[in-house]
């Protein structure tokens, strides 16, 4: 049985232990710059309340849910689709749009079963971002 390691792959990012390629495939880096008019700082604003929002955004849609309130559901996955676009979270913010979908039809069951998979998508999304920004800032820092 080979040692086990908790070093990050090669070609990882350091503080995900996510593989950089596959960051790529998380955030569509064009589109994610055209939104903020390639302004960084908007940029990191707009990261940093994300951050700060996206968890009480998913344990609304998770309380939306358990009190069987459809519209409540809806509201946080269309608030989360937006801002997952906003970074060219593409594939997580087509997952939000379904869940918003299943909101808005009151759907709720179907809405359970894509719940886990947005706080998957989401967590990614969040990790791409930030090693993004700080990828951009180490750049940007005079050595």
């Amino acid at each position: 049985m080979p040692a086990q390691s908790n070093s990050p792959p090669l070609g990882a990012s350091p503080a995900t232990g996510v593989p950089s390629g596959l960051h790529a495939q998380v955030l569509d880096r064009a589109a994610m710059l055209a939104s903020v008019e390639q302004d960084l700082d908007l940029l990191r604003e707009l990261a940093e309340l994300f951050f700060a929002e996206s968890p009480g955004q998913l344990a609304q849609i998770r309380t939306g849910i358990a009190e069987r309130n459809p519209e409540l559901v809806e509201r946080c996955a269309h608030t989360l689709k937006g801002a997952l676009a906003t970074f060219g979270a593409l594939r997580a913010s087509a997952v939000a749009r379904e869940v918003e979908i299943h909101g808005r039809g009151a759907h709720l069951e179907d809405v359970a079963a894509h719940v886990s998979t947005l706080e998957a998508e989401v967590a990614q999304a969040c990790a791409a971002l930030s090693d993004y920004l700080r990828e951009v800032k180490s750049e940007r820092t005079p050595r």
